[in-house]
């Protein structure tokens, strides 16, 4: 669906894929306009909707509904397969990885088959970009000698052959999930997903010191302590990156955050050194109170695996632009100063944290390259020229118990 993946998911339209679009301007693949080394030049251009003639000399016509289409209207319906499952009841073999740029596509599908109870649904998850089953490393983070499956092809062939020629193969019996454990780097079966031995479990985040800590002091506990709150300014001119290469057309990869939290506009809570190996797998959640200081803004959360040497490794995230905190169909923009709860989803992970490593949660307003930001103004963002610097507060507390959601494998 547009609001969960591609193009707008929690509402931010994602600058990240215009790679894509790009090569995609003329109805047919040209891979030669998606790269570009003027990327971050281009995508800072004002109002937004100018950007396709600014970079290919040309109005882009599907281009220019995404950007003024801003709500969840008829026009999105049109292409929003999922509000059509009770109609759809086909043998499905999924196949995407924790960076698949489209994972959130594969997510909504799998909990749609799962709502209307699809007998012959199977699903494997890999340490893969959306170009899926192609190397053991991304962005020098590695993930093992078994990252890469041999058997993938004969997978498809043994399903296809199946309920396409109706060879009684036995397919349909074998394990329903296969995912790949980061950290442990090793494949694992389950016959649902998340996997039931999977519980959610809530990771508080907490100041180290008085309100308004400095960048870093923030601490995850797994009880709500004293009532507090962090601040940071959010310029829209000057966001917080998020880590791709836009001509890659890979846009949820991997990377080492650690420079990127020395900002002062990134909120960070860091667990304390684990004493042994803690595994996740499932889907983890953000649950927060905050408020601004405008009439719209936009949040985004991060997990990361720290390890000894404190390289910061994303694990997964997730964003909402405020106004659609409630629903994408009525936005409501924000009362200035009061406090509000938001919920997001992250992307789905299996991760084990190992013995040595911290858990490290990251909170911001922005993620350029992935999404324009926020102007903060309320205005409708394709149109949009004017920007202004928001002050937002995060709360916690036994009052507001902000917290991370983590699916924890029980031992």
């Amino acid at each position: 669906g547009p609001y969960v993946d591609i193009p707008k998911p929690g509402g931010l339209f994602m600058s990240g894929m215009l790679a894509w679009a790009f090569a995609m301007s003329e109805r047919k693949l040209n891979p030669e306009l998606m790269v570009r080394d003027d990327w971050s030049t281009l995508l800072k251009t004002r109002p937004v909707i100018d950007i396709p003639k600014k970079g290919l000399g040309k109005d882009v016509p599907f281009i220019m509904k995404w950007l003024e289409n801003d709500e969840y209207d008829d026009f999105w319906r049109k292409g929003d397969w999922a509000i059509h499952g009770e109609k759809i009841n086909v043998p499905t073999l999924l196949i995407s990885g924790w960076y698949d740029d489209d994972g959130r596509g594969t997510t909504q599908a799998w909990e749609m088959c799962k709502k209307y109870n699809r007998e012959n649904i199977r699903m494997i998850l890999g340490p893969w970009c959306h170009n899926a089953n192609t190397t053991r490393d991304i962005h020098n983070i590695p993930f093992g000698d078994d990252a890469v499956r041999y058997d993938l092809g004969v997978q498809h062939l043994k399903w296809f052959d199946r309920f396409l020629k109706d060879i009684d193969n036995k397919v349909e019996n074998e394990d329903k999930v296969q995912y790949y454990v980061v950290g442990e780097n090793k494949w694992v079966s389950s016959d649902t997903w998340p996997p039931k031995e999977a519980e959610l479990t809530n990771l508080y985040i907490t100041s180290v010191e008085s309100a308004n800590t400095s960048n870093g002091n923030g601490k995850i506990t797994f009880e709500p302590k004293e009532d507090n709150f962090d601040t940071y300014d959010f310029n829209p001119q000057d966001a917080a990156p998020f880590l791709i290469d836009v001509s890659e057309n890979e846009a949820s990869v991997p990377e080492n955050y650690k420079e990127v939290e020395l900002r002062n506009d990134v909120l960070v809570y860091t667990s304390e050194i684990l004493d042994k190996d803690i595994t996740i797998a499932g889907y983890v959640y953000a649950e927060f109170y905050a408020s601004s200081s405008c009439k719209d803004t936009d949040w985004v959360v991060r997990l990361t695996d720290v390890d000894e040497k404190g390289n910061s490794i994303r694990l997964t995230d997730g964003m909402i632009r405020a106004k659609f905190r409630n629903s994408f169909e009525k936005s409501k923009l924000l009362e200035p100063g009061k406090i509000e709860k938001y919920t997001i989803q992250l992307r789905r992970i299996a991760n084990t944290f190992k013995k040595g490593h911290r858990i490290r949660v990251e909170i911001t307003s922005g993620a350029e390259n992935l999404a324009f930001p926020n102007h903060n103004t309320g205005n409708h963002p394709a149109y949009d020229t004017e920007y202004i610097i928001a002050k937002q507060k995060i709360y916690h507390g036994k009052k507001y118990p902000s917290c991370i959601k983590i699916p924890l494998i029980k031992e």
